[in-house]
C-alpha cells in the first residue's frame, strides 16, 4: 500500500472529505510541490475547515427561513430611506445581538423593511447565530397548530432560543387577545437574553392601537421599546424605482 494510498484511506476514514479533495487537488498542481509541508498541511485542513462553516452556513440558512435572500453588500443607500452605511454597518456588526437588544424597523409598504431585515439575517447566519424569521401571522398558526398536537412547550422552547428572532408585518391585521397573550410570554423569555427584529408599516406610536387587549399591549410594546435601536423608512416604494430605474442585484 503506498503512502499517498494510505493518506487517502486516512482522510477517507475521518470523513475528512474537504482535506481530502485539497490532498489530491495538491497532487495534480505542480506548484504546490514547492510549498513547506507546514504549509502544504495548512492549507489541507484549512480546506476541512471552510467545508465545515460552509455546511454549517448552509444548514443554519435552511433553518432560518428567511422571506428574502438578500446580502449586506447589496443594500441600496442611493435613494433616500433614513438608512445610512454607517448606520447599518454598526447594526451588521451585531453588537446589538451581544447586548441583546431588538430592532424596530417602520416605514411604508415597499421601502424595503423586508429586505434589511433579512440581510441583517443573513449577517446573523455568517456569524453562526441561529436565526429564525416569520410573519406574525405565520407565527400565530404554528403556535395554534402546536397547541393543537400538544408541541406547544417544545415550540415555545425554540422561539426563545433563537439568537435573532425575525418577526415581520407586525400588525398587519388586528392582534387578538390570545395572541397578544403568547406573544408577551414570548417575548418577556426573551428580553435581557436574545434580540428581536420587529417589522411594520405602523409607526410605533400607533402601534398600541393595533391590539384588541389594551393592557397586554402595553406589556409587549414596553419589552419590544426599552433598549431598542430605531429604523424609521421613509421614501418612495423601492418596487416602483426598481421598475423605472433597474439596476443589476437587488438591495431594496
Amino acid at each position: 500500500m503506498s503512502a499517498e494510498l494510505t493518506v487517502c484511506d486516512h482522510l477517507r476514514s475521518l470523513k475528512l472529505s474537504g482535506s481530502l479533495y485539497e490532498f489530491n487537488r495538491q497532487k495534480q498542481e505542480p506548484a504546490s510541490h514547492s510549498l513547506s509541508f507546514d504549509e502544504r498541511l495548512a492549507m489541507i485542513l484549512g480546506a476541512q475547515v471552510d467545508l465545515r462553516i460552509n455546511r454549517r452556513i448552509q444548514r443554519r440558512t435552511k433553518e432560518a427561513e428567511l422571506k428574502i435572500s438578500s446580502r449586506p453588500e447589496e443594500i441600496d443607500y442611493n435613494h433616500h430611506r433614513s438608512i445610512t452605511k454607517s448606520q447599518m454597518q454598526e447594526i451588521l456588526s451585531l453588537s446589538f445581538v451581544r447586548r441583546a437588544h431588538n430592532i424596530i424597523i417602520t416605514g411604508p409598504t415597499g421601502v424595503g423593511k423586508t429586505y434589511i431585515a433579512c440581510a441583517i439575517g443573513t449577517a446573523g447566519i455568517s456569524a453562526d447565530l441561529a436565526v429564525r424569521y416569520y410573519r406574525l401571522s405565520s407565527l400565530f398558526d404554528q403556535i395554534a397548530v402546536s397547541r393543537q398536537d400538544g408541541t406547544y412547550k417544545r415550540l415555545v422552547s425554540y422561539l426563545r432560543s433563537r439568537d435573532l428572532l425575525i418577526i415581520d408585518d407586525f400588525s398587519l391585521a388586528p392582534i387578538p387577545s390570545r395572541g397578544s397573550r403568547e406573544l408577551l410570554d414570548l417575548l418577556d423569555a426573551r428580553i435581557g437574553q436574545n434580540s428581536t427584529i420587529i417589522a411594520t408599516q405602523m409607526p410605533i406610536a400607533v402601534l398600541h392601537q393595533t391590539f384588541e387587549d389594551a393592557t397586554v399591549a402595553d406589556a409587549i410594546l414596553d419589552r419590544l421599546v426599552h433598549d431598542s435601536i430605531r429604523l424609521e423608512m421613509k421614501g418612495e416604494s423601492m418596487r416602483k424605482i426598481r421598475a423605472e430605474y433597474p439596476q443589476p442585484g437587488d438591495g431594496s
